[in-house]
Order: C-alpha cells, then sequence, then structure tokens
C-alpha cells in the first residue's frame, strides 16, 4: 500500500476529484491542513472516505489566523489521530511572525501531547526550535517533512525517533539529496507535498 504522508488536497483546483481517484486507487493520504476552520470543513468533506484523512493543522505561515483559531484547535484536537502541518518558520518568508509562531506552536504541542498521533511537521529553517519542542513535550515519531536543515540536526531527528517524508522535488536538489542519503531507509516516508 502506498501512503502519501503529506498532501494539501485541498489546495487543488478540484479536490473532490482528487479525493475521488485517491479512493479509487486505494492510495492512503493523509490531507494536512493550514488551519482548523480548513480541518472542519476536510473533516466534513471526508467522512466516510476510506483512504483519505484529514489532519488538524495550523501551519506557521499562517500564524496571524493561527492566533485566532488556537481555541478552535483545543477543542478539535482530542478527535483528530492525523496532526499537521503544524511547526516553525524561520525563513525569510517567516521571520517575522517567529514570535507569534513560538507561542502557537508551544499552544499546539501541549495539546496534542496526551497521547500518541500521526504528527506531520514544517521546520523550514527552524529544525533545532521544533525538535526541542518535541522533546519538551514528548512527543515521539513524528514527520519533519521536506526536511531541508543540517545533516548534524538530521541525524539528531533521526536519533530520537522521529521520521523524515521525502517528495520528487527533494530528488533534484542537492540538500533533498543530502537528506535521503543520510537518512535509513526505514526512517524515510514519501509525501507528495500536492
Amino acid at each position: 500500500m502506498l501512503i502519501d504522508t503529506h498532501c494539501h488536497i485541498d489546495q487543488f483546483p478540484s479536490p473532490e476529484d482528487v479525493v475521488r481517484e485517491c479512493e479509487k486507487s486505494e492510495l492512503r493520504v493523509v490531507a494536512v491542513t493550514n488551519l482548523p476552520s480548513h480541518f472542519a470543513a476536510a473533516a466534513d468533506r471526508l467522512r466516510g472516505n476510506k483512504f483519505v484523512s484529514a489532519a488538524l493543522g495550523m501551519h506557521p505561515l499562517f500564524a496571524a489566523a493561527a492566533i485566532r483559531e488556537l481555541g478552535t484547535f483545543k477543542r478539535m484536537v482530542p478527535h483528530a489521530n492525523c496532526i499537521g502541518e503544524i511547526g516553525l518558520d524561520f525563513s525569510r518568508q517567516g521571520v517575522a511572525t517567529k514570535t507569534i509562531q513560538e507561542r502557537v506552536f508551544e499552544e499546539v504541542l501541549s495539546a496534542i501531547q496526551d497521547r500518541p498521533r500521526f504528527i506531520t511537521l514544517h521546520s523550514r529553517g527552524a529544525e533545532t526550535a521544533v525538535l526541542e519542542g518535541l522533546r519538551r513535550h514528548g512527543i515521539k515519531a513524528a514527520v519533519f517533512h521536506w526536511f531541508s536543515g543540517p545533516v548534524k540536526v538530521l541525524e539528531d531527528v533521526l536519533a530520537e525517533g522521529h521520521f523524515v517524508s521525502i517528495n520528487p522535488a527533494m530528488l533534484s536538489s542537492a540538500s533533498g539529496k543530502r537528506v535521503i542519503t543520510a537518512s535509513p531507509r526505514e526512517r524515510i516516508l514519501v509525501e507528495s507535498d500536492g
């Protein structure tokens, strides 16, 4: 069975067609979301599907909206078995909201530490901070989606029992190839990041 561990189905022009094709092909998909309001819509539409599951997300690049939806996230988390996309983004694109992201991420980690779940993480430019957050909250076996950090941090991520997910774009970049080469096969998952 093929599993796409990180797919933004709601970003496709016709998400319903994508879901139907995944169900027909028996392709298991974790449909990540950017905000709890997106999760609510996705979970409702995906109810009854066998292979496509919605993940409760709080994307770091949506930090301003995330603050407003934090209470909603906390109310929904007991009913969510998949969490994602969550994390931090300290790249040029996200660094302006670093403080807000850190606050939201800490609240999210506190809310999800109660039991094991499938968790897919965004960590661009913030790999060490994301890993430290997982440590503080005792969260194990999470997935660092499209990991692009230093090999030393990758080694720490893997040593702590976490996974990395790879996608086709990583096959043509030097940093992507480095992550693939440095990761044990049993710690690599696939994603489309579609």
